[in-house]
């Protein structure tokens, strides 16, 4: 194990924790109300929250697969009826996917694969994830924040 691979490792992680202390603060302001608010034009906050917990879900799995593992297990559908239940969903999905990162090893990590269209590494798929909690902390406080 490199002395690069052990940072890489510890950024990311640093980074998808920074992020979620971003988002957190943003959901528990919501109410259960909330949830079915949207600016116009816009998703709702619950199908917003919707969209983080599945997407983190996949992330989950694709670093998985990325592992050359078999991922188990189905991807969470439908909007949280409450914000507790939001929170709870957001926790078992960041639980998720450090378990697919447990124990990776410095191959796995750098190794680009193919998935549709598209190439990922895990290092990669740490970098999305930890910015898509942040664009969408951001896009709930717009809508908390909108007339």
């Amino acid at each position: 194990m490199t002395s690069e691979f052990e940072r890489d490792l510890a950024s990311s992680r640093q980074a998808l924790d920074a992020a979620r202390v971003e988002l957190l603060p943003v959901v528990v302001a919501l109410s259960d109300a909330d949830l079915g608010r949207a600016r116009r034009g816009g998703w709702t906050a619950g199908r917003v929250l919707e969209h983080l917990i599945q997407s983190e879900w996949l992330y989950a799995r694709l670093v998985t697969h990325l592992r050359g593992q078999t991922a188990t297990g189905e991807v969470p559908s439908g909007a949280p009826p409450t914000v507790t239940a939001a929170t709870q969903r957001l926790e078992a999905s960041r639980r998720a996917l450090l378990d697919a990162l447990d124990g990776v090893d410095e191959e796995s990590f750098y190794r680009l694969g193919v998935v549709g269209h598209e190439e990922y590494s895990i290092f990669s798929v740490l970098e999305n994830t930890a910015n898509h909690d942040r664009e969408h902390a951001e896009q709930l406080q717009a809508i908390l924040t909108s007339a």
